[in-house]
């Protein structure tokens, strides 16, 4: 399981956010994201809630499945399976060998898959040691485009990677209540669709 945090933000609050965590911004370094989303035309996926993507990461392309998303206080979880693939079809038939469903994999790599939305980003990451845990901090800014409609962006993103759990939501529930972070509820996706 997936756990990150989402955070409706600007760069200077992630900059002042980082300054507080002694987190040295001379080592970010940004990573262009270029995502486009499928699914079938009657909305299969949409409806089972599932996201289905290829994105390109520099200059790495990483196909992704992402379940059951819940979302509570801007805490994010959800089931998450990617591999590197240069087409989807490639991607399908790889991602059940990472844990995605196979039966799933195998029903959309026989079904006609139409992309839907596109998201385009900066992503500023950065590793952040707490002691009781590690996790990714990022300042995501960019765009969302859709059915011609096109919008603006920017997030602070906090990903659990080990460690204590427990910790890691006291610690951002913490910094959200002392930065005054809006939670954004929201996945990339479904604000995508949403234009």
């Amino acid at each position: 399981m997936e756990r990150e945090y989402k955070w409706t933000a600007d760069r200077e609050q992630f900059t002042t956010l980082c300054t507080a965590l002694s987190l040295d911004p001379h080592m970010i370094f940004p990573l262009s994201m270029d995502a486009i989303y499928f699914d079938t035309a009657d909305g299969m996926l949409r409806d089972q809630k599932v996201g289905l993507r290829l994105r390109r990461e520099n200059a790495e392309t990483m196909c992704c499945m992402k379940l059951r998303n819940t979302a509570q206080n801007g805490l994010h979880v959800h089931e998450e399976y990617e591999c590197p693939a240069d087409t989807l079809t490639e991607g399908l038939s790889k991602l059940a060998s990472v844990g995605a469903p196979a039966a799933l994999c195998e029903t959309l790599a026989q079904t006609s898959l139409i992309p839907i939305a596109q998201v385009s980003f900066l992503r500023h990451p950065i590793l952040w040691e707490h002691g009781r845990f590690s996790a990714e901090l990022c300042f995501d800014q960019g765009h969302f485009v859709n059915n011609g409609r096109d919008a603006a962006f920017s997030e602070i993103e906090c990903e659990f990677k080990a460690g204590d759990i427990s910790a890691f939501e006291h610690t951002c529930t913490e910094l959200a209540a002392r930065f005054a972070l809006v939670p954004e509820l929201r996945s990339k996706l479904a604000r995508a669709l949403s234009l």
